[in-house]
């Protein structure tokens, strides 16, 4: 072998390519490593992470509504776009045949439930009308993730229908209350008692005051006497989650940094500097106070505009160089903020933080449209979970006892229970978000018979009925009054454009 032969093989050996690594499987957002040690891994059921946190989850929400801006604003959100000003309206659809409504019995049904709605009525503490209570049920479900009302029967009930409602704390259920179901009992789950398919039979509830002493102690209550809602967000779930869980840290940590930020600011406006001395002690300048049991207090110095001072001999001056206001405290608190109303269900940074400097026309319709979206999953939520048992159990009772009356005092008969259930509800809607085009979207969809006047109206939060009989009142009104309400011919938005001739 040459000396050539020799060097290309010591340079084959350094030109050889080392063994691949071993590859590694499963997905990387499952791996543990250095970067992700931090986060933690559980196989706990939902019931198991609820019975541990649910009580301190709660209790930090409910801290957020009393001392954290955003969060009341949120809630009151919620309450706003799910009930509104009113409850959601009864409407009643008996007919005595297809096609041929029973005009009496609607009226006397939809009459009868807006006068149990009134306060002191609907409620038995008389701290609720019909809508106020559903303004509070939202609100608690919404802060609590979940909302608990008993209804009263017969005497109980205190009124002519034979049924009302008692809105209870959810903390009354006792959380605490924890048993795995064996042969000869049912298994119960932070205070939630189920059969084996995982349906509720009763519920328990803690009774006496909240002391080490009672604390144990339980009641149990049946599940066909109590209502018990929330929004289930894993299969198995028994108790609700505050709608806002995963933004509780970032709006909780956005406000101390807010708070803290403004009280540094505060404390740099307020300190011009410090006399120092060789020796530290306090210049002999100012006013000196004196405390209540005569020891000697400090030195109160003060500032006015336009004013001089002289520094004592062998003093010296610092100045307070405050990092607050700083410019990058907006920015950084916007982007924080902008993470916490994205954990927050229906809620658009801009109406949440109500910061609308940096949105234009087509940016605060995107918004708009999709938190409306979410709003009308709850509303849809919410009828099927309280709305519809709250009617059903109020017809039945109210139909026993002889209170829906028709116009000539008759009373509804319970044999036709069936006939008179027939209904719907009609939610708050929304104002169109650019009314010029909305309009003549909705005229162009009129006249491609691809919408209705009737769903129009629905998206609005109002009913057609009501419309032609305003209508209706207003030309009557007008004709009496001699006033012409012809539609005049529409003009052009621009003046200057003008049909040119052909």
């Amino acid at each position: 072998m040459t000396i050539a032969d020799k060097i290309r093989n010591i340079f084959r050996l350094f030109r050889r390519t080392p063994p691949p690594a071993a590859q590694q499987r499963g997905f990387a957002a499952a791996q543990l490593n250095r970067l992700t040690e931090s986060w933690r891994l559980t196989a706990e059921r939902i019931d198991d992470e609820l019975r541990n946190d649910l009580d301190a989850l709660r209790s930090r929400s409910r801290k957020l509504e009393f001392d954290n801006d955003f969060m009341r604003n949120y809630l009151d959100i919620a309450e706003t776009n799910i009930v509104g000003e009113t409850a959601p309206r009864l409407v009643s659809l008996v007919d005595n045949a297809p096609g041929s409504p029973d005009n009496g019995a609607r009226t006397a049904i939809v009459n009868s439930w807006a006068e149990w709605g009134k306060p002191g009525v609907c409620e038995v503490s008389g701290h609720y009308s019909w809508a106020g209570l559903c303004q509070a049920i939202v609100r608690g479900t919404a802060r609590d993730g979940e909302a608990l009302v008993l209804p009263k029967y017969g005497k109980a009930a205190g009124n002519k229908w034979g049924y009302s409602l008692q809105l209870f704390d959810v903390d009354r259920l006792a959380t605490w209350l924890n048993r795995t179901a064996d042969g000869t009992q049912n298994a119960i789950v932070a205070g939630v008692e189920i059969n084996p398919n995982g349906r509720p039979v009763a519920y328990h509830f803690t009774t006496g005051q909240m002391t080490a002493a009672s604390a144990r102690n339980a009641e149990r209550v049946p599940a066909d006497a109590v209502l018990h809602r929330f929004i289930p967000q894993r299969a198995e779930q028994r108790r609700g989650i505050p709608w806002g869980h995963a933004a509780i840290l970032s709006m909780y940590y956005s406000g101390e940094f807010a708070l803290s930020a403004l009280v540094a600011a505060k404390h740099g406006a307020d300190h011009l500097g410090f006399f120092v001395s060789p020796d530290g002690s306090a210049p002999p300048i100012g006013t000196e106070t004196t405390d209540e049991d005569g020891s000697e207090g400090a030195r109160i110095v003060t500032s006015a505009a336009g004013t001089w001072d002289t520094i004592p001999t062998g003093y010296d001056i610092r100045t307070v160089d405050s990092k607050y206001p700083n410019e990058v405290f907006g920015p950084f608190l916007k982007i924080a903020n902008q993470r916490m109303a994205s954990g927050l269900p229906g809620a658009s940074y801009p109406e949440l933080c109500n910061d609308y400097e940096a949105v234009n026309f087509s940016s605060i319709r995107a918004a708009l449209l999709s938190a409306r979206d979410e709003w009308k999953k709850r509303q849809t939520w919410f009828a099927a979970a309280w709305l519809e048992p709250i009617f059903a159990d109020w017809l039945r009772f109210s139909l026993l006892n002889g209170a829906i009356l028709l116009d000539n005092g008759a009373a509804l008969p319970i044999i036709k229970a069936d006939k008179f259930a027939a209904h719907a509800w009609q939610f708050r809607g929304w104002a169109w978000v650019d009314p010029l085009k909305d309009v003549e979207t909705a005229r162009e969809g009129i006249a491609l018979r691809i919408t209705s006047r009737s769903r129009i109206a629905r998206e609005q939060g109002r009913d057609i009925e009501e419309i032609f009989d305003d209508l209706q009142t207003e030309e009557a009104l007008a004709r009496q009054y001699g006033i012409d309400l012809t539609t005049p011919p529409a003009t052009p938005l621009n003046p200057k454009q003008e049909q040119q001739p052909a």
